[in-house]
């Protein structure tokens, strides 16, 4: 029998200062996700075929998480560090999800957080990278095999997130402000769409053996990923403004890499070593016809 990870956070958080905003300290905090040797059931039956078939997946080593995803105090930190000029759609709100920014710019954040918060990282946990997508869905479900970690339907869902509002008249919404999961991870579902590593694969799952591990998927996403269009990239999570179908654990969306809008966040990892460092190299997928 497949056992669950330990849930209910006991690690003290990392929590790195990133610099100062009108007089005060930015923040990220990072909670410590523990490996899974024996595998979690990721994706999910009967709602879309590219969530399908369920299968084992094995995290091997811990890594951390970020508690939120990126705010726009966050970001701008980077941003003025870089010289960088970045307009949030929903702009002035710091506490609120960074959003309008693309695949690139969120790698960008966590190779910067690499080269110059070193001596603030956890130890043995020396790089930021976004989470991939069996990361992401790991950390969501926290244990649970549910549509979101709060449970079933929409109700559930409305005690953990922000969903379902009108494109015209809704907005973001600060981050933490709802219940977290049992490892300490808030806004997991709706709020922002939040990037992950991997390319995007819509037949991925039906590739992958039982048991797989990560590293593995990660190389097969990156032969029969999407290699055109700037390479779609895989969105988790669901955002304010779509309903709670789009917001489950094992929903799967994608975009094109250097695309953004008003939905599009991220959130940031940390771990011992980068996936890419993880695989060997594989030849280019063979074109489309």
């Amino acid at each position: 029998m497949m056992k669950s990870p330990t849930t209910r956070q006991v690690t003290p958080p990392c929590i790195i200062t990133l610099g100062q905003s009108a007089g005060r300290p930015v923040t990220m905090t990072f909670r410590l996700i523990p490996a899974c040797p024996e595998g979690f059931l990721m994706g999910s039956r009967g709602f879309h075929p590219s969530e399908e078939p369920i299968h084992r997946v094995i995290i091997a080593d811990d890594f951390w998480m970020g508690e939120i995803p990126v705010t726009q105090a966050q970001f701008a930190i980077w941003t003025k560090a870089m010289g960088i000029e970045h307009q949030n759609h929903f702009s002035g709100k710091l506490d609120h999800p960074a959003e309008s920014l693309t695949w690139h710019q969120a790698i960008d954040f966590c190779d910067w957080l690499t080269s110059n918060y070193q001596t603030q990282l956890p130890p043995g946990h020396r790089f930021a990278e976004l989470p991939t997508e069996a990361q992401w869905e790991y950390a969501c479900r926290a244990g649970t095999r549910m549509e979101y970690y709060s449970g079933d339907g929409k109700f559930a869902l409305s005690k953990v997130a922000w969903f379902g509002e009108d494109w015209d008249s809704g907005s973001t919404h600060p981050t933490g402000k709802l219940a977290p999961n049992d490892f300490g991870l808030y806004d997991m579902h709706g709020n922002v769409w939040e990037w992950c590593l991997d390319r995007w694969d819509e037949g991925a799952y039906r590739r992958r053996s039982d048991g797989v591990e990560m590293a593995e998927i990660y190389q097969l996403n990156e032969q029969f990923g999407d290699q055109g269009n700037d390479g779609s990239r895989v969105l988790r999570g669901g955002s304010w403004c779509f309903s709670a179908f789009w917001c489950r654990a094992a929903y799967r969306n994608w975009f094109g890499a250097g695309n953004s809008d008003r939905y599009f966040g991220f959130r940031v990892c940390l771990v011992r070593s980068p996936i890419l460092k993880q695989v060997s190299p594989v030849a280019p997928a063979e074109p489309k016809r």
